[in-house]
């Protein structure tokens, strides 16, 4: 330890020479004993990506069964505008060279889950056309008119966070909101802009009457 003001100005120099010593000189050679090593492959890495996968494959799977048996053909619909969504995400995440991580599994199933809720709602819009007794052309196009601005509203919030953390994190933070930025555009193409030209093409051009959507036939046949 160094004090000064008491004792002589000399040796407290003395000292502090010889502290800088031994501080430039470095620490004494010792010598070190490996007790234990251990080497962690890239297998635990690749084992939690196939896992992830295959609970998102599983979850998918439930959701389009859930969606088939609810809303019959129009759940069809649904999924397959889903399906669309997801492959269509997969492709831009591949088109800027990223790599699927945990994070980025995390992401894509988030955004089913998005595409799920917006679906939901375009169906529930166009079974309270439906209910009211309006025909199936009005049914469709005021299910999906007053149901976008509640789609819009949630994924608009979800991009303003998705943005904050893409600015603010860092590493796998940056991922997932890079993933999630792609999902609500995906969303948006698959759920609005898909499944609405199939329908369209059912109604207008195939001339289907009704497509089933769950509804009992007393109240399908008001429509």
């Amino acid at each position: 330890m160094i004090t000064l003001g008491q004792r002589n100005q000399q040796e407290s120099l003395d000292e502090a020479k010889m502290i800088s010593t031994a501080l430039k000189a470095g620490s004494l050679p010792a010598a070190l004993e490996q007790l234990e090593e251990r080497r962690i492959g890239p297998t635990l890495g690749a084992d939690s990506i196939r896992q992830a996968q295959m609970g998102a494959y599983a979850g998918a799977f439930l959701i389009f069964v859930f969606l088939i048996l609810y809303y019959r053909a129009m759940g069809l619909v649904a999924s397959a505008s889903i399906a669309v969504n997801v492959l269509s995400g997969l492709g831009l995440l591949t088109a800027l060279g990223a790599t699927l991580t945990l994070p980025g599994i995390a992401g894509i199933a988030l955004t089913v889950g998005f595409a799920v809720d917006a679906n939901v709602l375009i169906q529930e819009r166009i079974k309270e056309e439906l209910v009211k007794g309006a025909s199936w052309k009005l049914a469709i196009r005021e299910g999906y008119s007053r149901a976008m601005s509640a789609i819009l509203d949630s994924n608009v919030t979800v991009a303003a966070v998705a943005i904050i953390l893409l600015n603010f994190g860092t590493g796998p933070i940056r991922g997932f909101a890079v993933t999630l930025l792609i999902g609500i555009a995906t969303t948006l193409f698959g759920n609005v802009f898909f499944s609405k030209v199939i329908v369209d093409t059912l109604i207008y051009k195939w001339n289907v009457k009704n497509i089933s959507i769950g509804l009992s036939d007393k109240h399908l046949a008001k429509a």
